[in-house]
């Protein structure tokens, strides 16, 4: 991976205790850590409420040359936010009409941004599972 060419980004959702950093444990003991980084999310707060959704996982994203890993990431903001709508309320976001919308927006947000990626040399792997096991 150390060619300038890719980056490689790794994405783990799953529910909490579902062995995602068991995971990252297992699949970092096999890398040198040089070039590799650990990003984990949890709800949003402070400064990222006042960004959108996706602007707190630009910044950690992996250089060309690198691999990123994410320990949960901006899926959350279609999957806990359904669950738990005071945290889309704290989110101070202008609702569509109808309400339902926003989870079609954030669905094509989310598959643009990933294109947006894809098309500037990041890979993105992609593993959901409500029990990880190594």
């Amino acid at each position: 991976m150390r060619h300038n060419r890719y980056a490689l980004l790794i994405v783990l959702q799953g529910m909490d205790s579902s062995g995602k950093d068991g995971v990252i444990k297992h699949v970092m003991s096999g890398l040198n850590p040089q070039g590799v980084q650990v990003t984990s999310f949890k709800q949003p707060v402070g400064e990222e409420l006042q960004h959108d959704f996706l602007w707190r996982t630009v910044k950690p994203l992996p250089e060309r040359g690198n691999i990123g890993i994410f320990n949960r990431s901006y899926y959350e903001e279609v999957l806990v936010t359904r669950v738990h709508p005071e945290v889309l309320e704290s989110e101070n976001v202008q609702l569509p009409k109808p309400r339902n919308e926003i989870w079609k927006q954030r669905y094509e947000d989310i598959n643009n941004f990933e294109l947006h990626l894809a098309r500037n040399g990041t890979i993105v792997l992609k593993f959901f599972s409500e029990h990880f096991q190594r």
